[in-house]
């Protein structure tokens, strides 16, 4: 047969009626209109399973970070509900009056002292002042008081929502802007205006085995009535000598003290003038009538407020000597190296050696509250005073 022949027999060839319905159902059954998709159990239980666990955890830990995330009393504000942990804490329980910085007192400070836990209105002494400058707003407007037990203003009672708070003074404002009152302020600041105020004085030093002991190594202790008109008659005159204080740490050499180069640091301080050169930072008031918090820092006692940290160039140590042209930049005592203060910075070794091996003194007045300054050996200074040699001997007797 011819290929015309067969393509022509093909052409003729059509399905019939049945043939025509089968087909038809065929393509109807394979449209993807009733085509139904199969579920595959053992691939969806885990899944669905990991699903719920994911949806748990998450919930658990916002009710737990809703949780935590509470502020504690002394730091919450009105209309702050959800503060986290990492917002800045305000400054708190701090203020100025008469160019004197006080904090609050820590109840371990407070116990030391013998205070009681409760205040008695029969100890509340004469008001003060009224309190105008602060950086915790809900001290503006509040009454100071004297504190009897005290025996002096270094302690005085806050009024506060009708309730009397202790606060402690911590430092003056011109010690802040890196100068310094006279000695004998800080003597009347504590009651002290003459030797018999003073109850006893002693001479702490800070040795490898008393920090590991964890004990106060007090090496000399002046008791009798000769011995502590000669110590008040040496430290009452003493003067302020900042710029002095600053040239000599700054300019000392290694090798120019008898004393060795190992240094020792101070442990923390439970009072008044914070220790020069141990690290401390002192916020700086960018205007008159803002007031210097108190520092933050390893070296101080443990209930010295937040410091501040904004960014800005504010900080200052109150140990180093701010420069005539830099503002409130200045020079680190300790070989501190940030960038922050702009200013050159002295070695550590020089500045280091220069405060070694430190001596606390503490002069107790006849309330059991004690002053407590630095005697730095090296340079000659207790704090930022000038020692001549009549006294640097006379406590060197008490010292060794």
């Amino acid at each position: 047969m011819k290929k015309e022949d067969l393509k022509g027999s093909l052409n003729k060839i059509e399905p019939d009626k049945a043939a025509e319905r089968r087909m038809l159902n065929n393509i109807l059954s394979h449209s993807g209109k009733e085509q139904k998709m199969t579920f595959n159990f053992r691939k969806a239980v885990p899944a669905l399973g990991l699903a719920i666990v994911i949806a748990g955890s998450i919930l658990a830990y916002d009710m737990m970070a809703g949780k935590n995330n509470i502020p504690a009393p002394e730091y919450a504000n009105d209309g702050i509900i959800d503060a986290r942990e990492d917002m800045v804490a305000p400054l708190l329980n701090q203020f100025q009056i008469d160019g004197r910085h006080y904090i609050f007192l820590s109840d371990d400070l407070r116990a030391e002292y013998g205070f009681s836990q409760q205040i008695d209105e029969s100890d509340i002494g004469d008001k003060i002042t009224t309190i105008t400058t602060s950086v915790d707003p809900s001290l503006i407007g509040s009454e100071v008081y004297g504190y009897k037990p005290a025996g002096g203003e270094a302690v005085v009672a806050v009024k506060k929502d009708n309730e009397f708070q202790l606060f402690r003074f911590f430092t003056f404002e011109s010690y802040n802007n890196n100068q310094d009152e006279d000695a004998v302020e800080y003597l009347k600041l504590y009651g002290i205006n003459n030797s018999e105020d003073i109850a006893k004085i002693q001479f702490i030093v800070h040795s490898e085995q008393s920090k590991i002991e964890g004990k106060i190594d007090v090496r000399g202790e002046l008791i009798r009535r000769d011995e502590i008109a000669q110590f008040y008659g040496h430290y009452s005159v003493l003067k302020n000598s900042s710029d002095k204080y600053f040239d000599r740490l700054f300019n000392f050499k290694s090798g120019s003290s008898t004393s060795t180069d190992v240094e020792i640091d101070v442990p923390n301080q439970q009072d008044l003038v914070p220790p020069d050169a141990v690290g401390q930072d002192i916020i700086q008031p960018s205007n008159p009538g803002s007031i210097a918090p108190a520092p933050d820092h390893i070296g101080v006692a443990e209930d010295m407020p937040l410091k501040k940290d904004d960014g800005e160039p504010s900080v200052i140590d109150p140990t180093r000597p701010v420069s005539k042209d830099s503002g409130s930049q200045g020079m680190m005592d300790m070989g501190n190296t940030d960038s922050n203060v702009g200013s050159t910075v002295p070695s550590q070794g020089s500045a280091g050696n220069a405060l070694a091996n430190p001596v606390t003194i503490r002069i107790y007045n006849n309330s059991g509250v004690y002053l407590e300054t630095v005697y730095y050996r090296n340079i000659g200074f207790i704090s930022r005073y000038e020692v001549n040699e009549e006294f640097a001997d006379f406590m060197e007797e008490y010292i060794k």
